[in-house]
């Protein structure tokens, strides 16, 4: 049948490099042509019947159909097994380039497969030509020096190979879990981390996974923004990145603690994973409403007082949230649903609006003079003895002027042996300041005095080593850290 359908194909690859080459189509074109011709010839000669004219109309749509549903391949056999067939020997040569690139660049050296390839030539229906694919993997796994490994990746950078993903995946996992909850919807790294099959050096595979492991759970200092949410105070936010008051605001100059607003950024010391991991939890909780406040002028009051009329009363309400968490911080709250529960009740309260005399308490406290802090509030050693020291000793010059921190009535002005010349003034609010150490006294008691008045000059006076003052605030008889109320 094969002679029939394809007359003289035996010559075909004898004669080929007899000539000028020709595609194969070409030459099935000009078979057809010369049996047109042959048939031409033989009706002209023998006057053709129909019945003829069919079987040749037959043998030639035979010809015509066979050479779109057959063509001339290569079945390709390394070391004795056949791997398919390739309608071109080139086609098998670019297949072994690519794996031998391959290779090169996963031992980074220089490779050559070393298997013997053989080619058979044979008629093959072109669907059962082979996917060139299976080669390329046939050929690979060929390859004793590479194999399939899991390569764990951390921002571009691989980390570790394995035979088998088990292992890595579950690393991955318990780095996750102590940042997820029964409300975590999303867990993810902050830094890309793959974990991916490919071909590797043999040598690159490892059992052993504790180096890999102490470095993603080790931590690293650094400085990192933290966006105060409601309810953090400076000590709360200090304490929680393991910091005092005085070195959070030391490397945040532009804050107060006159004022901490929800959305202000501070910079804090935070003990960052190596890993960082970002989650979303959707959360539900109640809250209360505010209740609304309605103030009404009251002249009996001084400005800054004020009374409560109507205590008014806080409403509640449903929230449905998505709060997003850095390692456990929370750096995100977004509310997705609010369903009220009960009304909030206005409060009202008076508000006075008689002129304050000057010499009133206004509630808060500035500076009594500015110079160097030689020494903190807290233990100290002095004179070789450790101590708790009361106050701020701010430096200053001999004779520079005292101010009053705040509005009030003078209740002590004299001598102390440990404070030397002292005055107290009780701002008539709960809370009194100490001034000492004073060359000289301005002020008697029972004087009234106002904020920024000048009450005495400094000194070394007492139990001191230079001039300075020696500012303390009590609260209630209560000795208290004044960083914490001075701006």
């Amino acid at each position: 049948m094969d002679e029939l359908l394809y007359p003289g194909l035996q010559d075909v690859e004898a004669t080929a490099s007899a000539g000028p080459v020709v595609s194969r189509r070409e030459r099935w074109e000009r078979k057809i042509d010369e049996l047109l011709i042959r048939y031409d010839a033989f009706v002209e000669r023998h006057r053709l019947k129909p019945g003829r004219f069919l079987a040749a109309a037959l043998l030639l749509g035979a010809v015509t159909t066979a050479a779109t549903v057959y063509t001339a391949g290569y079945a390709v056999v390394v070391d004795g097994q056949t791997l398919g067939v390739v309608a071109d020997k080139a086609q098998y040569e670019a297949i072994e380039r690519k794996v031998e690139d391959r290779v090169e660049v996963i031992l980074g050296r220089d490779y050559s497969l070393d298997g013997h390839v053989s080619f058979a030539r044979q008629l093959v229906a072109k669907r059962d030509l082979s996917d060139l694919s299976g080669f390329e993997t046939y050929l690979f796994n060929q390859v004793d020096e590479v194999t399939r490994g899991y390569v764990l990746s951390v921002n571009g950078e691989n980390l570790c190979v394995q035979a088998d993903s088990t292992q890595l995946a579950a690393l991955l996992d318990r780095l996750k879990a102590p940042y997820m909850n029964e409300n975590t919807v999303v867990a993810e790294f902050t830094v890309p981390v793959g974990l991916t099959c490919e071909y590797v050096a043999r040598d690159q595979l490892t059992d052993d996974l504790a180096e890999v492991e102490a470095l993603l759970t080790s931590n690293t200092r650094e400085a990192v923004v933290y966006t105060v949410v409601k309810g953090d105070t400076y000590s709360g936010i200090a304490s929680r990145y393991d910091m005092t008051v005085d070195e959070l605001l030391a490397i945040n100059p532009q804050a107060s603690l006159n004022r901490l607003m929800v959305g202000d950024e501070l910079t804090v010391s935070a003990s960052v994973p190596y890993l960082g991991v970002r989650t979303v939890d959707k959360v539900r909780y109640e809250e209360a409403i505010p209740a609304p406040v309605e103030y009404v002028d009251d002249d009996t009051m001084y400005q800054g007082d004020s009374k409560t009329l109507e205590a008014g009363a806080d409403g509640s309400q449903m929230v449905d949230a998505r709060v997003t968490y850095l390692n456990g911080m929370e750096q995100q709250r977004d509310i997705t649903a609010v369903q009220q529960l009960t009304a909030p009740v206005t409060k009202v309260v008076a508000q006075g609006t008689k002129e304050r005399p000057k010499t009133m308490a206004k509630g808060y406290f500035i500076w009594p003079v500015r110079g160097t802090i030689t020494s903190r509030y807290g233990g100290r050693s002095l004179f070789g003895t450790y101590n708790f020291h009361g106050g701020l000793d701010i430096a200053v010059p001999y004779g520079t002027s005292i101010k009053a921190a705040d509005g009030g009535k003078v209740i002590t002005a004299g001598w102390h042996n440990s404070y030397g010349n002292y005055i107290v003034i009780d701002h008539e609010n709960g809370k009194q300041t100490y001034y000492a150490h004073n060359s000289k006294l301005l002020v008697s008691v029972g004087d009234r005095v106002y904020q920024g008045q000048v009450i005495a000059k400094a000194g070394s006076t007492g139990n001191s080593t230079g001039s300075h003052c020696h500012f303390e605030v009590r609260v209630n008889g209560q000795r208290q850290n004044p960083r914490n109320y001075l701006p």
